[in-house]
């Protein structure tokens, strides 16, 4: 999958990653372990600097919080999201994220005297509906495009580095290896349950033989 279909497929897992074609998925599910292997080494500086980092832990963990199912930040969602970054992004859509990134903390600030990592659950929450929504009228709006605010690359950013995570496959009971297939296998007496009582007929006594009819006399 190259870099331009894989961004524009993530607008597809942000709608929610069940209805992205299995093909698809598996692509982007392979596209994803890329980025992550192109992650650089925690020593090499990063677009991403630890203020960035900071806010976009803080904001994925309240689109994706932990609840009985693992948070974004146990997914590793800022690593994934520092990985498209340095290497994935487009210029112009690397400029714009970072730059959003940038007014959160001035932001949540002027409005709740603390950094948004420092804020309250409450007042989290509250601010990231208000981004949600924002995003929602510029999607409804003909004349605006919802991704040139960048919550909207926030979101699908966390949603799909969380779902293409070993904790976030889990979470939706998704499988990406299966037993090997064995035509003859026999089944044990649990796993093939009871014959069938045919209507009118008694089973016999004895193992029912190739020749012998069911129910004989």
């Amino acid at each position: 999958m190259k870099r331009r279909q894989a961004i524009g497929v993530l607008g597809g897992v942000a709608a929610g990653p069940i209805l992205v074609p299995s093909g698809a998925f598996a692509e982007l599910l392979a596209w994803s372990e890329r980025v992550r292997k192109s992650s650089r080494s925690p020593d090499a500086p990063s677009r991403l600097t630890p203020p960035r980092t900071r806010v976009m832990a803080a904001l994925a963990e309240v689109i994706i919080p932990e609840t009985d199912t693992p948070g974004a930040s146990q997914a590793g969602v800022t690593e994934f999201v520092a990985a498209l970054v340095d290497g994935w992004l487009d210029d112009d859509d690397r400029d714009l994220f970072l730059a959003g990134l940038d007014t959160v903390d001035p932001a949540a600030r002027e409005r709740f005297g603390a950094d948004f990592a420092d804020c309250t659950a409450a007042q989290q929450s509250e601010y990231v509906g208000e981004l949600d929504a924002q995003v929602t009228r510029q999607r409804e709006d003909p004349g605006a495009s919802a991704s040139s605010h960048f919550f909207h690359h926030v979101k699908r950013f966390t949603i799909t580095a969380y779902f293409t995570s070993e904790v976030g496959l889990a979470a939706i009971g998704h499988r990406t290896s299966y037993r090997t297939f064995e035509g003859c296998a026999p089944l044990t007496p649990a796993e093939g349950g009871p014959l069938p009582r045919p209507a009118g007929k008694r089973l016999p006594d004895s193992p029912v033989g190739a020749n012998t009819p069911l129910g004989g006399p």
